[in-house]
């Protein structure tokens, strides 16, 4: 029974010395591993911009009605997985439509952009002579040098905060923890009274 208290208060006072360090080392690992597990996601975008024929005021506010219908499900796309890899967004001060469309190759992830931008343009000008805007190409998507994700620094990152978040939260909460400053503390508070 000695034994097994002695070695237990061994292994706490190790715990309570290197509890910082191993959990900051076991959480860059589990970011690592993460980070070396999942598969590359590639980002590229496809820029379209709405050209008035008549009040040119209004292109910014059909450049953001074009970035809500490109997200619709089938008026640009076919397919859930094409719904989700894509995505639209658009400057409310400029008539510029942002396509971003993701793939977990670089080459594919030109194509899928490339072929919603040709989808929204060919959209919009079926739509022309009811709305008096039409869309252009303005640059069409460029081949992306790197993944997009993971992001091996953000989640190394994440994975030290979270172990030493955790970590923290149950060396305070430690049978050892909550007894022993507070015996010491009521020791000395007694003590100060006296």
């Amino acid at each position: 029974m000695t034994s097994m208290t002695w070695t237990q208060a061994r292994v706490t006072g190790w715990l309570r010395r290197w509890w910082l360090p191993l959990s900051l080392l076991l959480g860059a690992l589990a970011g690592l591993f993460y980070s070396l597990a999942r598969e590359p996601v590639y980002s590229s975008d496809a820029y379209v911009v709405v050209v008035a024929e008549g009040d040119p005021g209004r292109t910014a506010n059909f450049a953001q009605a074009y970035a809500r219908i490109a997200v619709q499900p089938g008026l640009i796309t076919s397919g859930e997985q094409a719904q989700r890899t894509l995505s639209a967004s658009a400057s409310p001060d400029a008539p510029l439509v942002r396509l971003t469309a993701i793939a977990p190759t670089a080459q594919e992830a030109v194509a899928r952009a490339d072929q919603a931008s040709t989808a929204l343009i060919s959209y919009a000008n079926m739509q022309a002579t009811n709305t008096g805007v039409r869309l252009a190409s303005f640059a069409s998507a460029s081949l992306p040098l790197a993944p997009s994700s993971p992001a091996l620094l953000v989640n190394v990152g994440i994975g030290t905060a979270a172990a030493v978040l955790v970590a923290g939260l149950v060396f305070l909460a430690s049978p050892s923890a909550v007894s022993g400053p507070r015996t010491e503390r009521s020791s000395s508070l007694v003590g100060a009274e006296v």
